[in-house]
């Protein structure tokens, strides 16, 4: 789950930080249509009109924004838009339709807005609702029609492509307007695992939405855009040989008093079947791209008879859950291995890590790796895969960090042993990722350089 924010003391009794939002501005400057806004603990059908900063709003457009199934991409969209508010920007985030809950991570200058999508697969009801969870190739109509109506929106700044980044695409173009993608999983870099892994969740299912992908230009979404963001340097090469110098590197960036604040004592407290066990954590969704599975290969083959592995974070991917399920089982860890589910990130995840030994990134891919940063701020090491994303900040803490290398099981399980029995390499490897963190992965500095990308952007346009 994402962590809460703090509420505004002039917003009026039952409803937080409500502002009203420009939307398909006539002569009059306030025509527009109804829309569900969330802000805060409140959502209510407002009139749109106008927002205080013309020509510096961009809308954030995401394919799923749930706090119960919370990750890299949801972390990274609050931290950025938060500080975009502080820097003059106006920044608002669209999501289809999500829990009825009130949001509570977003800043409460940015309101979220949902829009209405669609899956347009025919199969299975698990496996679309699998595709809905993670990844999946939705559709929506909504979104592009609200977009070309709001003659107040400057920017868009696209998270997923696909149908959706289709959508917006096509609403930008016409509008003459400019849009961004940020790249949050494997694109060109890692193309034949992305092939492989969309055979996979799409076997059983009829795609129906084709001829919508086709109408929008979904294909041509990373070509079109003014800017494609990348979080790492590997599809920062792949995607330059086709776009060029509009493929930019950022980093990613970490809060570091919230990680901070974590308390050894009171994850004993809030899980007392491992409260006095020697704990190796792995933080992310239950999924193959996680790979827990080879975490708890690895584990039962390398770790001590007196730690416990703690796996933290929903199951978006409901049979590779059932798959780890049998998998703990068959390897005779039932009492060894605690799959908790979605924490709280601002309380629960700090907390964890603070009991931990070692946190494990095996992950098949990562476009960056945000739970290394956020186990080097808890001051924790982190034993990680040393390829995509992660290559980057394995070469970044150098010599003095645990890395692997591979994603064989044995190699895995040699690298838990050799640092679960050395104590005096965790702390290295813990002191030299607190470093880097403190000397480079600011969110601050995250913000101020897309705030420079986006203004550039609008210049190059306005040049046009």
């Amino acid at each position: 789950m994402p962590p809460a924010s703090g509420f505004l003391a002039d917003s009026p009794p039952g409803c937080l930080a409500l502002r009203r939002l420009g939307m398909g501005m006539g002569k009059e400057g306030r025509r527009g249509w109804a829309r569900s806004v969330w802000s805060m603990n409140c959502v209510l059908p407002v009139h749109m009109t106008a927002v205080e900063r013309p020509g510096r709003r961009v809308v954030h457009v995401l394919r799923k924004y749930d706090p119960r199934e919370w990750g890299g991409t949801e972390t990274h969209v609050v931290e950025v838009t938060r500080r975009l508010a502080a820097l003059g920007w106006g920044p608002e985030v669209h999501a289809p339709a999500g829990p009825s809950e009130p949001d509570r991570a977003l800043g409460p200058e940015v309101p979220l807005l949902r829009y209405q999508a669609f899956c347009p697969f025919l199969g299975p009801a698990e496996k679309r609702r699998a595709l809905i969870a993670n990844a999946g190739n939705l559709a929506t109509f909504d979104e592009p029609l609200r977009l070309a109506k709001d003659a107040g929106l400057a920017l868009a700044h696209l998270h997923t492509a696909g149908r959706i980044g289709g959508a917006v695409r096509t609403a930008m173009r016409l509008t003459r307007r400019p849009y961004v993608i940020s790249v949050h999983g494997p694109l060109l870099a890692r193309k034949s695992w992305l092939e492989q892994d969309t055979a996979r969740r799409l076997s059983g299912l009829m795609d129906m939405g084709r001829p919508i992908g086709w109408l929008f230009g979904a294909r041509r979404v990373i070509q079109d855009a003014a800017r494609v963001i990348t979080f790492n340097e590997e599809e920062r090469r792949a995607l330059s040989e086709v776009i060029g110098d509009r493929a930019v590197r950022l980093d990613q960036g970490v809060d570091l008093e919230r990680m901070a604040k974590g308390s050894a004592q009171r994850a004993r407290e809030r899980w007392p079947r491992f409260a006095r066990a020697r704990v190796v954590t792995l933080v992310g969704r239950i999924s193959p791209q996680k790979n827990q599975v080879l975490a708890v290969r690895a584990f039962a083959a390398g770790a001590p008879e007196d730690h416990h592995l703690v796996l933290a974070g929903a199951t978006v991917d409901a049979a590779y859950g059932e798959k780890l399920k049998r998998e703990i089982q068959a390897l005779g860890l039932g009492e060894r291995v605690h799959v908790l589910g979605n924490l709280d990130a601002a309380r629960e995840v700090p907390d964890l890590l603070a009991l931990s030994r070692l946190v494990l990134v095996p992950s098949a891919h990562e476009a960056f790796g945000l739970a290394v940063l956020e186990a080097w701020a808890a001051g924790r090491p982190a034993l990680l895969a040393d390829h995509s994303g992660l290559a980057d900040l394995a070469g970044a803490i150098g010599p003095e960090g645990l890395s692997v290398p591979t994603l064989e099981v044995e190699d895995w399980a040699q690298a838990l042993r050799k640092a679960l029995a050395n104590p005096v390499r965790l702390d290295v490897a813990a002191r030299a990722g607190a470093g880097q963190v403190r000397q480079r992965f600011s969110w601050d500095v995250v913000a101020s350089k897309v705030a420079e990308l986006y203004q550039a952007v609008l210049e190059e346009g306005a040049r046009r």
